[in-house]
């Protein structure tokens, strides 16, 4: 894994990231979910080297070495990974958005789409509008009902500072974040973790960034969760890959359904027997077509 870079964006704030890989390979920005870091990631950075990917991994703002947006949004971010674009002498990227993470990787293709040339997301979320879809979560775990419930109960802010806690341990280290990644895991995801050498140390050290500055960026996370995005789905204008897990609770098929129907290029690949953790029980997969020739 990289040791995390950083630059500074216009507005002085700080952006950090991980770029591994092939140096002249295919770039490709990955996007963490939450609460989550670059580091959230599998755990052999040789995959992208072999397959010819340049893999920049950047922390959303708050977490690991990214500067808290108090005000930021879902669509600033899409700003702020062109504006790391630029810097790194990258023309178009193709984003991977895991989770949480995905929203962010398509709003970086509907802000930006002269700049972003196909998207990949695994076991991605779903806008707030999204739950009051019939059925949407018929096979969703308590923790996306919670998210429904609550975010039209309390609003926007009220369900991030009652979710915030609930969901890192604050403050958080290594040996801490792991007991919490294994007691937290039903038995599949406990399979998937097991499956991935290294996948829970990642995850761990993706919960420890996450909060390595304060609960803000989690908190911050959570408040978009449930606001309104400042982007327009129709204006993604690339190839989407939906990957999603036939058992996955967080985000069920039903989630990537609800996207196929929205995204005028989009392919839904359910994955059998797959969970929330298909992004990394599946990384090569999803960054071999995600880096394929052509849009």
């Amino acid at each position: 894994m990289g040791n995390g870079e950083t630059i500074e964006l216009g507005d002085g704030r700080t952006l950090g990231f991980d770029d591994v890989g092939d140096p002249a390979g295919v770039p490709v920005l990955f996007v963490h979910g939450t609460p989550d870091s670059r580091r959230a990631r599998h755990p052999d950075d040789g995959i992208p080297a072999r397959l010819g990917v340049r893999l920049v991994a950047v922390d959303r703002p708050g977490s690991g070495l990214s500067s808290a947006h108090p005000s930021g949004t879902v669509g600033s971010f899409a700003d702020d990974v062109i504006a790391l674009a630029d810097h790194l002498g990258i023309a178009a990227w193709r984003t991977f958005g895991w989770s949480a993470g995905s929203v962010y990787a398509l709003a970086a293709a509907a802000r930006h789409p002269d700049r972003v040339v196909r998207v990949a997301v695994a076991a991605g979320l779903v806008p707030f509008d999204a739950y009051t879809t019939p059925n949407i979560l018929d096979d969703a775990d308590g923790g996306r009902w919670m998210t429904a419930e609550l975010g039209e109960e309390l609003g926007a802010k009220g369900f991030a500072e009652a979710a915030a806690p609930m969901l890192v341990p604050y403050p958080c280290d290594h040996a801490l974040a792991i007991e919490h990644v294994l007691e937290s895991a039903d038995p599949l995801r406990r399979t998937e973790l097991e499956a991935v050498d290294g996948a829970a140390d990642a995850m761990a050290n993706g919960l420890v960034d996450s909060v390595s500055g304060g609960l803000d960026g989690v908190t911050r996370d959570l408040e978009l969760q449930v606001e309104p995005p400042d982007v327009d789905w129709d204006d993604v204008s690339c190839p989407v890959d939906l990957v999603y897990g036939e058992r996955d609770a967080t985000a069920p098929p039903s989630f990537g359904r609800w996207w196929a129907t929205r995204l005028r290029w989009a392919e839904l690949d359910v994955v059998e027997g797959a969970g929330h953790l298909v992004a990394l029980t599946h990384w090569e997969q999803i960054l071999r077509r995600l880096a394929s020739p052509g849009r």
